[in-house]
């Protein structure tokens, strides 16, 4: 089961798996994504804006996968 969320002025969409790690695939000008290109999130990579906004998807993504029962962490 893949979870999508598509946030505004991200240009990406993102998914996580079960045990909450974060992946992103680029959104295409038609608005489609290719769930065959989803690749880690890499937060070393982003200044602290971009980190606090991909943040904010993370944790939306878990409560999500929470609320179905899906998300599991030691």
């Amino acid at each position: 089961m893949n979870i999508l969320l598509i946030p505004e002025n991200h240009g990406c969409a993102y998914s996580i798996d079960t045990e909450g790690e974060l992946y992103y695939a680029p959104q295409y000008q038609d608005g489609t994504v290719n769930v065959e290109e989803f690749d880690f999130v890499d937060y070393e990579s982003m200044d602290d804006d971009e980190r606090n906004e991909v943040e904010k998807v993370h944790n939306q993504l878990i409560d999500v996968m929470k609320t179905l029962g899906y998300y599991y962490k030691n």
